[in-house]
């Protein structure tokens, strides 16, 4: 089932500020509607591999989990999988039961293909999925974790080129989170902390955006490998004047107990992170704690401009990943696992003490206009 090609024109419009626009191109619109089909045609070939695509008779989630002995994690990727297509028009939801409706998704060779051919830039994103479709069979028969899979030692190259400025589908996150920052450090001496920096890529386009504004810039990441990457990304983008430093932090355990002294620093950075967050508001707490007088949360993240539960195409990697879904929800707060939606930050931030909370763009207004609008940096203040 073909999909509208987005209206563009009518999309800058709606967000309106030209800087804002600008990573909003005809290519990465037409990236991510290939990405979206790829993500269909890999949903329909792992569920038919695994024997759970649906019949005349339709499939139950809980049922084929049950028949498969499914994990709480493969059961939830099995779930969703079959609401993608759903969603996309090529299933049907019955009550509890997927249903067979306008027919498959097409082949994911021919639709990796496609998007090779025509963005270049976002061949990585396909390699990815053709991985998954690959090796999932290994995932739902229980013999290997989705981290397991995605993140072996050898693939530790993909996932530098995927999160990287070259990647059409990605960089965008970065160009709003160095825009949001832009709005929010003082004209001169701003300190920026940036929490699960990865590879680095957030790190360049912020301090080739800010340049001589930053006096001090503090990337933290978790895992080693990326820790090591990112420092040396972040050194050759700051400006002669712009101290770095790097060091682990796990954001799930007190950040001042890691070395990040409360109230020093004037913006608090992340790229798609907190959303992995086991206890969301643990971290958005500790976030608040490291804020000057004055200070900011800016994180670029995907989001969910309506339905918290819409299965959307930026979930199909992330969602074997056990961290991905293994979270504490809440029904204002945090109503589902994964990307939340403006509401869902809205109420988190305000629970922990940043009420001021601001889309850059607006994502529901863009989001009523195009569903599939999906990305936002979110900033917050006290």
């Amino acid at each position: 089932m073909d999909r509208p090609t987005p209206d563009l024109d009518a999309i800058l419009g709606a967000i309106g500020d030209p800087e804002l626009a600008r990573p909003f191109t005809r290519r990465f619109l037409d990236a991510t509607l290939l990405y979206d089909t790829l993500v269909d045609a890999a949903a329909w070939e792992i569920l038919a591999g695994v024997g759970a695509l649906p019949g005349p008779g339709g499939v139950d989630p809980a049922e084929a989990a049950s028949r498969l002995s499914l994990g709480s994690v493969p059961a939830r990727v099995l779930r969703y999988l079959l609401a993608k297509l759903a969603d996309a028009g090529h299933l049907t939801a019955d009550g509890h039961r997927f249903l067979p409706a306008g027919g498959g998704p097409g082949s994911v060779a021919g639709k990796a293909e496609a998007l090779r051919a025509a963005v270049p830039e976002a061949a990585v994103g396909a390699e990815i999925v053709e991985i998954l479709v690959a090796e999932a069979s290994d995932f739902f028969r229980g013999e290997r974790t989705g981290e397991e899979i995605l993140f072996a030692p050898s693939r530790v190259p993909l996932w530098l080129r995927y999160f990287s400025n070259d990647n059409v589908l990605y960089a965008v996150n970065n160009v709003l989170g160095a825009e949001a920052l832009s709005r929010v450090l003082p004209a001169s001496g701003a300190r920026v902390l940036e929490v699960g920096g990865g590879a680095g890529s957030a790190a360049e386009a912020a301090l080739r955006r800010l340049g001589p504004r930053v006096t001090r810039y503090a990337f933290t990441e978790l895992v080693p490998t990326f820790l090591r990457r990112g420092e040396r990304a972040a050194r050759a983008a700051a400006s002669p004047g712009t101290a770095v430093d790097a060091a682990r932090l796990d954001m799930t355990r007190p950040w001042a107990e890691q070395g990040v002294e409360p109230g020093s620093f004037d913006a608090v950075l992340s790229v798609n992170c907190f959303h992995v967050a086991p206890d969301l508001d643990f971290v958005l707490a500790e976030a608040r704690k490291a804020l000057a007088p004055g200070g900011a949360v800016v994180l670029s993240e995907c989001v969910k401009p309506a339905d918290p539960f819409r299965p959307v195409y930026v979930e199909f990697v992330f969602g074997f990943l056990t961290g991905f879904s293994e979270v504490q929800t809440h029904p204002e707060r945090r109503p589902a696992p994964g990307f939340l939606s403006p509401a869902a930050w809205r109420a988190s931030f305000a629970a922990a003490g940043l009420p001021e909370v601001t889309f850059l763009p607006d994502a529901e207004a863009v989001g009523r206009l195009y569903r599939d609008f999906l990305v936002a940096a979110v900033v917050a203040r006290a």
